[in-house]
């Protein structure tokens, strides 16, 4: 596969769509800076774009129109259970994601008291600063704060940041959790 030169980037790098690739469309160095904050999710995926159409040829962009489209699915039970967590208390959502987090919310009916993706913080996780900044947005000390994610490692270092953290598993597994720590959710 040719090199391709990205304005994001200081050398050639080889990019590759396949999922395990270190030069994914996610792993690339302009997917870091719009998790950051730095590019808009725009920008980013223009440089997907520029880096997949250098490599394959201009009519590559047409097939990315999907990809763009796409906003992802919604978990239903999620759906169910946030607002009635909503009634109780204040919830958040910290993400690992570009300035589209807001967006993609809007698009699925979503609301959150505090959204914060990583690119409005300006740091992502797992670093603590993301845990903290996210805690001092909502106002609340780290220790107070009831967090779930699906993925270990942001578990592991919420707890280090001093967290109440747990591994995301279902609807039902947060509101049984929710259930053992005092707190009833009406269904």
């Amino acid at each position: 596969m040719p090199a391709t030169t990205s304005p994001f980037s200081d050398s050639p790098q080889p990019f590759a769509a396949t999922s395990d690739s270190s030069a994914s469309p996610h792993r690339t160095r302009s997917y870091r800076l719009a998790r950051v904050g730095v590019l808009t999710n725009r920008q980013w995926a223009e440089d997907v774009a520029d880096r997949l159409a250098a490599d394959y040829g201009d009519h590559v962009r047409d097939a990315l129109a999907a990809w763009r489209q796409d906003r992802g699915e919604a978990d239903p039970d999620m759906l169910r259970l946030l607002p009635l967590i909503r009634e109780q208390f204040p919830v958040g959502v910290l993400s690992n994601s570009t300035d589209a987090l807001h967006a993609d919310l809007a698009h699925h009916g979503i609301t959150f008291d505090h959204v914060m993706p990583s690119a409005d913080l300006g740091v992502d996780k797992p670093s603590p600063h993301a845990y903290r900044l996210a805690a001092e947005r909502m106002a609340t000390a780290p220790g107070d704060l009831l967090y779930f994610d699906d993925e270990p490692t942001f578990v592991r270092s919420a707890a280090a940041a001093g967290l109440q953290a747990h591994l995301f598993m279902s609807a039902t597994d947060v509101q049984q959790h929710l259930g053992r720590c005092c707190v009833k959710v009406r269904t």
